[in-house]
């Protein structure tokens, strides 16, 4: 009996583990929730796909890494990455999740459809990085009445 209690709960735990995507987090963020964003989609490798409502989920438009590491748009191409990076917490300092999907095109039924093969953490660390240093670029480029306080 216990031992089908472990194999159940091994299998379950798998199963779970699977779905989850990986993703690389940058914490305790003190920057604006507007300098965040705009420092998000210069960060994207090719631009913008898609907002959400609240401004607070972006997704990149699908690109495509070449063997020397330069980054194109990808189109149809059979296998493709995107990213979506959001932002955690309702006040600062805000964490920024950040998700690289590699996708591949199957056929299902007559038509073709994209499904997520992996998430790779080594282009979310990249993108990690492009994004820290976005932002650390708009702190320089401040304008002093951005600093002062009216109290």
């Amino acid at each position: 009996m216990f031992k089908h209690l472990v194999i159940l709960c091994s299998l379950v735990g798998c199963a779970v583990l699977q779905g989850k995507p990986k993703s690389f987090v940058i914490k305790d963020i003190e920057a604006s929730l507007g300098d965040i964003r705009s420092a998000v989609v210069a960060s994207f490798p090719i631009g913008s796909r898609s907002v959400s409502s609240n401004g607070r989920e972006m997704v990149s438009k699908h690109f495509l890494i070449s063997g020397n590491g330069s980054v194109r748009p990808a189109g149809d191409a059979l296998e493709r990455y995107f990213a979506q990076i959001t932002i955690l917490g309702d006040r600062r300092p805000y964490n920024v999740e950040i998700v690289v999907a590699h996708e591949k095109r199957v056929l299902r039924g007559e038509n073709f459809t994209y499904v997520i093969d992996y998430y790779d953490t080594v282009l979310a660390r990249d993108i990690s990085r492009k994004l820290e240093e976005e932002l650390a670029k708009r702190r320089e480029d401040r304008n002093i009445i951005d600093d002062f306080r009216v109290f």
